[in-house]
C-alpha cells in the first residue's frame, strides 16, 4: 500500500492502514456496528475477503487514510478523499469505535489531519459532507470550525439510492 504520513497529536497516532490480520479484524469491527454502518462505505463489509477489498480501496492516488490509535489501540479511522491538488480541495472521512466515541477524539483527528492537508499539501478548503441525519458528524463539524454550507442534493449513490449530503467546509484562511 502507498505509504501514508504518520502523524501524531498529544494522545493520538494516525498511520495508514495495512493489509494484515488486525486491520481486517478492525473493518469487520466497523461494518458490524449499526451507526458506522448507517454512514460509511465500510458498512457494506460483510466478509474477510470485503475488508481486504475495503483496505486496498484506500490506496489510491486521490486519498490518505488513518487508522487512528490512542496509545497504540485501533480507535477509528479519518480520511482525505477526492484530494484535487489543483483546485486545492479535499474531503473529509471519518468514523470511531463505540468504546471511544464522546471522548474528542474525532474532532481531534480532524484537526490534526486539517493542519497537514493545510501545511504540507497546501489545500485551501477541507470539507466535511454527511447526510443530514448524521446529527454527530453535524456537530463535529461545527466544533472544528467548519460553516454550513448547505445540502447538496443527490450527491451520491448508496444502495441504489441517490442521497443528499449536507455540507461544511474550512478554508486555510479561516484559521486564527
Amino acid at each position: 500500500m502507498t505509504e501514508v504520513p504518520r502523524l501524531e497529536s498529544g494522545r493520538l497516532q494516525l498511520r495508514g492502514w495495512r493489509l494484515d490480520a488486525d486491520d481486517v479484524e478492525l473493518v469487520m469491527t466497523a461494518a458490524a456496528d449499526p451507526q458506522i454502518r448507517a454512514y460509511s462505505s465500510v458498512g457494506q463489509t460483510r466478509t474477510r475477503d470485503d475488508a481486504r477489498r475495503w483496505l486496498e480501496a484506500r490506496d489510491a492516488v486521490d486519498r490518505l487514510d488513518w487508522v487512528v490509535e490512542l496509545s497504540g489501540e485501533p480507535a477509528g479511522r479519518v480520511s482525505l478523499a477526492h484530494i484535487d491538488t489543483s483546485d486545492g480541495v479535499a474531503e473529509f472521512g471519518y468514523w470511531l469505535l463505540a468504546a471511544h466515541r464522546g471522548q474528542g477524539l474525532a474532532g481531534e483527528a480532524v484537526r490534526l489531519v486539517e493542519s497537514y492537508a493545510f501545511d504540507n499539501l497546501q489545500l485551501g478548503r477541507l470539507e466535511i459532507r454527511h447526510e443530514p441525519a448524521n446529527s454527530a458528524s453535524c456537530a463535529l463539524a461545527a466544533r472544528c470550525g467548519y460553516l454550513a454550507e448547505g445540502t447538496a442534493r443527490g450527491a451520491f449513490v448508496r444502495g441504489g439510492r441517490r442521497l443528499d449530503l449536507a455540507v461544511h467546509a474550512r478554508l486555510a484562511s479561516d484559521r486564527s
